[in-house]
């Protein structure tokens, strides 16, 4: 790595806080999503900045939305934004599709180092939402987990802008890498599985949980065994990735300004 290309004490600094109030909006996608991408434009400075998360699908590795946000965008090229994601622009960009075909946890590439021009410019997608929406200069970088859930960060710049440097693509990665193990847990996922898709018994055993129950007074209100409610339990953690129920019920609470999540008390048995 050259010396040019090394992180500063205030990139590492300034990624930090960007992350850290998104922790402060983490209960809703909806909500830390939009800061942190106001936060990176402003972080690699004259950027638009995007970002979606989705779940790969089929051999070939396309990606299925779950969410799109956006930031920076004049009122066309957000119009010229929303039509690529209607038509499915990600999974027919030649960029983000050398970008989710490359082996790797985190994968960060500048345009050229992801398609060649010959390639990218005879793609139908450039002269149809490429050109006109002004996209020019492009920075990305894709996450992808076991479970197929998949990030996919990418900002860029105008024409006549300076393009992206290397040190800037080694602080988006480092960025991602740091963002990555709070998305799910700290930071709430699209992904993250909500009560409505658990067995009737396990919604119930949470919302006792939730209710401040122990698992013996869950089982009793439950009419089963203490072995079976601890079995309950001990399945959310499995599902939840915890290990105690101080975190499950951390994890839980952290949800619960969504909807899906409000709706999780009304799963407990009367007593």
């Amino acid at each position: 790595m050259a010396k040019s290309d090394v992180l500063r004490v205030w990139d590492v600094r300034d990624a930090y806080r960007v992350i850290g109030e998104c922790r402060d909006l983490g209960s809703d996608p909806s909500w830390w999503q939009p800061h942190m991408f106001a936060g990176l434009s402003r972080l690699f400075g004259e950027a638009m900045a995007t970002d979606s998360e989705g779940r790969l699908t089929g051999p070939d590795r396309g990606v299925l939305p779950l969410t799109f946000f956006h930031h920076g965008f004049d009122a066309a090229d957000r119009r010229t934004y929303m039509t690529y994601i209607r038509a499915g622009g990600t999974a027919v960009d030649p960029f983000v599709s050398g970008l989710l075909q490359t082996p790797g946890t985190i994968v960060t590439r500048r345009r050229p180092q992801g398609v060649e021009d010959s390639a990218y410019h005879r793609s139908p997608l450039f002269d149809r939402y490429l050109e006109p929406g002004n996209v020019h200069h492009r920075l990305a970088s894709t996450c992808s987990a076991p479970n197929g859930h998949v990030t996919l960060l990418h900002l860029h710049r105008r024409h006549g802008t300076r393009d992206f440097t290397s040190r800037q693509q080694v602080l988006l990665e480092f960025f991602h890498g740091e963002l990555r193990p709070l998305i799910g847990r700290a930071l709430v996922s699209a992904a993250d599985a909500e009560p409505a898709s658990l067995p009737r018994r396990l919604r119930q055993v949470l919302a006792c949980l939730v209710e401040g129950d122990s698992e013996k007074q869950a089982a009793a209100r439950l009419g089963v065994s203490p072995a079976t409610a601890h079995q309950y339990v001990t399945a959310h953690y499995r599902r939840f990735g915890v290990s105690s129920r101080g975190q499950l019920l951390a994890y839980v609470v952290k949800r619960m300004a969504r909807p899906g999540w409000r709706s999780l008390l009304d799963s407990a048995p009367d007593d």
